[in-house]
């Protein structure tokens, strides 16, 4: 269960981390090229990736202790 929820947390955290850090790409590459720069589907690839990354990092937490 408890890495269920990690796995959630990951996911949303993610998610959001994806739009804050699109965001920071398109207001950059307006800045420097004039143009929207971004990274298509960017948000999925961070939620894909912080639902891997938190549980592994809460069982190294865990088991440390």
């Amino acid at each position: 269960m408890r890495i269920f929820l990690a796995m959630i947390v990951g996911v949303v955290g993610g998610f959001i981390l994806g739009i804050a850090l699109s965001s920071m790409i398109g207001v950059l590459g307006m800045m420097v090229f004039n143009q929207p720069v971004g990274i298509k589907y960017l948000p999925y690839f961070t939620a894909l990736g912080c639902a891997i990354l938190v549980p592994m990092i809460d069982h190294k937490s865990v088991h440390s202790k």
